[in-house]
């Protein structure tokens, strides 16, 4: 906030000089950051915290010094004179949207005359680094920074029917906003205009229209002030990229309660600057105006909080001195919130008032603190454990964004889907939200490829975004993406097989389920575990890697595991190791393409061999000595009984029932 030490001093009894200013200001929480002498005056720069509007004016920081040093504020006098005439026989204000518009207020002012301002007002605009206009567009900036109230003014005359709308804009209006080299901007509808019985003559709480603006032939004025929402502000001024210093002050929240003193204040000063006769009563739109807030603090609870023996009435008079009105109460105080604090909401509000007040230096650091770390959360220490699994594995972790363009969403969406979009202007470049991690992993891919890494395996954490009709879902995903290394899904699949065994133990069930797989995979598969759902796995099919310029193969996962990460630790049944020794049987068939492992194995288990303990997968082959179509697979089997050591005569006799089932269920061809 650009200030004048002079400016200040106007509302300051007895004045404080630039570097008084300074110290209080700073200790009261708005540090300074640059200063600078300009002629007779000095300019200081104070930082301005986000939840603090009513100190981006020259009377709020006054109010502030005046609150830390005991000097007596003096704000500024408004004596307006009676009017001429009815406002409403000149202008009519319509508020179609008093949840954005809580309060518009209009008046009007007849016959004035347009002239440079006098130097009391010029130079005290220059001192803060402005350029003077001419005294009705210096009046609307002076009340601005002299009270925080943003206004404007309009040319009655060019108001079509003397009308004022507060109401969204068409989509497909124009508007050409104030200033040398503005351009004309397409409005989409989703902005608060305020516009006549045609057209929009300005982006509300942003910036006023051209087409309406004072000029020297000015004769007839409409004074606009008003308070609008501090989000539907930042959108229009984020969507069109058009900033002003009403924008940031309207982004900072002004109560509907504390419109109506700078609108006396601007209309006396321009009468003042420019004559004219002011019409009679004003045209107010928008909702009822908020009753006052009261917010209590319990004195002991302020002394426990900031460690300081503060006593009830000193308390009390630092509230007081900073407009609360504050009542004490058997060691309660009750303070009246000021219209301008919308930042005070709850006790430790007022506690931290009572420190500013005190100051902050004040308050002994001791040498010594005593901490206790804090318990990572089960979900984090999750997160932690399966990422280590996965770089044990060679898996790289990526952070990407969650924006990406049309072009790499559209290969991941189902049928019925639709790719979700930020508003356009919100950002710079993609506005698509991911509805897949691995859109961003292939990007990355990508790049990495360029730039001459050859092999590599990525995971991420991340949001994805699916839009089906008017119903918007975002999920937490865990995408996998790795180079085939000729293996096909193996590799991935035991990576997975490890995150199971990490949340569940090393008795979960995992299987593959080929039916139901997402376009994008080919071919690929439902991860299962425990025979829940949790994601799926698959090559990608050329037709979406080529979409990143990759023709190599890819495998990948996305996997949804925010209700196994629940349960985070798992309970595990301890059991002593095996006391006798196994007996394996390695088997080799061949076996149609066709052909999944699940069903062999599901196959061998439903036989229920006695001392039967594991069927594993070993590797499968393809190539010299193997039709075409057809596969030779390995698998293991593993007996063994829990009282004595088995016999391989036992084993042997059941063998006959595996072979007999591999050829005739699934015509296999026994190797070996």
């Amino acid at each position: 906030m650009l200030t004048s030490v002079a400016w200040i001093n106007d509302y300051l009894d007895p004045p404080a000089s630039d570097q008084e200013q300074a110290d209080l200001l700073t200790q009261a929480g708005f540090p300074l950051e640059e200063r600078e002498e300009v002629d007779d005056d000095v300019r200081q720069d104070f930082e301005m915290t986000s939840n603090r509007g009513d100190c981006t004016c020259h009377v709020g920081l006054a109010r502030e010094i005046a609150a830390a040093s005991n000097r007596r504020l003096v704000p500024p006098t408004v004596d307006l004179p009676a009017g001429t005439g009815s406002v409403h026989d000149f202008a009519k204000v319509t508020n179609e949207c008093p949840e954005a518009c809580p309060r518009y207020t209009a008046r009007v002012i007849r016959n004035v005359k347009v002239a440079p301002s006098p130097d009391s007002i010029a130079n005290r605009l220059i001192a803060r680094g402005d350029i003077p206009r001419n005294n009705i567009v210096d009046a609307t900036n002076f009340v601005l920074f002299e009270l925080g109230q943003p206004t404007h003014v309009f040319d009655l005359d060019k108001l079509a029917g003397g009308e004022i709308v507060i109401r969204m804009a068409r989509p497909g209006e124009r508007f050409l906003p104030i200033g040398e080299d503005a351009e004309e901007i397409e409005l989409d509808g989703s902005e608060l205009v305020i516009a006549d019985a045609e057209k929009p003559v300005a982006l509300a709480g942003v910036k006023g229209g051209a087409l309406t603006a004072v000029t020297e032939d000015t004769t007839n004025i409409l004074l606009e002030a008003a308070t609008f929402d501090p989000v539907a502000v930042r959108h229009t001024s984020r969507r069109h990229n058009i900033s002003s210093d009403s924008s940031f002050r309207f982004e900072r929240w002004v109560s509907p309660a504390a419109v109506d003193s700078p609108a006396e204040r601007l209309a006396s000063l321009i009468l003042e600057l420019a004559g004219g006769e002011l019409c009679d009563g004003v045209c107010i739109a928008g909702a009822e105006l908020p009753q006052s807030q009261q917010v209590t603090m319990r004195t002991d609870r302020c002394r426990q909080i900031i460690g300081l023996p503060v006593d009830d009435e000193t308390m009390v008079g630092f509230l007081d001195r900073l407009g609360f009105q504050p009542v004490l109460d058997d060691g309660v105080i009750t303070a009246t919130v000021p219209v301008h604090r919308g930042d005070i909401e709850r006790e430790v509000d007022l506690i931290e008032e009572v420190v500013r007040m005190h100051g902050f230096d004040a308050i002994p650091a001791p040498e010594e603190m005593r901490m206790r770390p804090a318990v990572m959360p089960p979900r984090v220490e999750c997160h932690r454990a399966i990422s280590n699994v996965l770089v044990a594995s060679d898996f790289v972790e990526s952070i990407t964004h969650t924006l990406v363009s049309d072009r790499e969403a559209a290969p991941f969406l189902a049928s019925g889907q639709d790719t979700m979009h930020i508003t356009a202007g919100s950002a710079p470049g993609d506005a698509a939200l991911r509805p897949s991690v691995l859109a961003s992993l292939l990007r990355v891919r990508k790049h990495n490829l360029d730039q001459g890494l050859r092999s590599l395996s990525l995971f991420e954490w991340g949001s994805i975004f699916h839009r089906v009709g008017d119903d918007r879902t975002e999920k937490r995903s865990l995408a996998l993406l790795s180079d085939d290394d000729g293996q096909g899904v193996r590799s991935l699949r035991g990576v997975i097989d490890r995150i199971a065994a990490l949340l569940l133990g090393p008795e979960t069930q995992v299987e593959v389920d080929p039916g139901d797989t997402p376009p994008w995979y080919a071919p690929g598969g439902r991860v299962m575990i425990n025979g829940a759902c949790i994601g799926w796995i698959g090559r990608l099919a050329p037709v979406v890697t080529g979409t990143w310029g990759l023709d190599q193969a890819m495998i990948a996962a996305e996997l949804h595991l925010d209700e196994l990460m629940s349960n985070w630790p798992p309970t595990f049944l301890v059991k002593p190791l095996p006391a006798f020794p196994a007996i394996e049987r390695d088997l080799s068939a061949i076996i149609d393409e066709a052909t999944a492992w699940n069903d062999l194995e599901q196959s061998i288990r439903s036989l229920e061999l006695p001392n039967l303990e594991s069927v594993d997968f070993v590797t499968v082959y393809r190539g010299k000595g193997i039709d075409s179509g057809r596969k030779s697979l390995t698998m293991r089997l593993r007996f063994r009984s829990t009282d004595r050591t088995l016999r391989n005569e036992e084993v042997d006799e059941v063998m006959p029932g595996v072979l007999d089932t591999l050829t005739s269920r699934f015509k296999a061809e026994i190797r070996a």
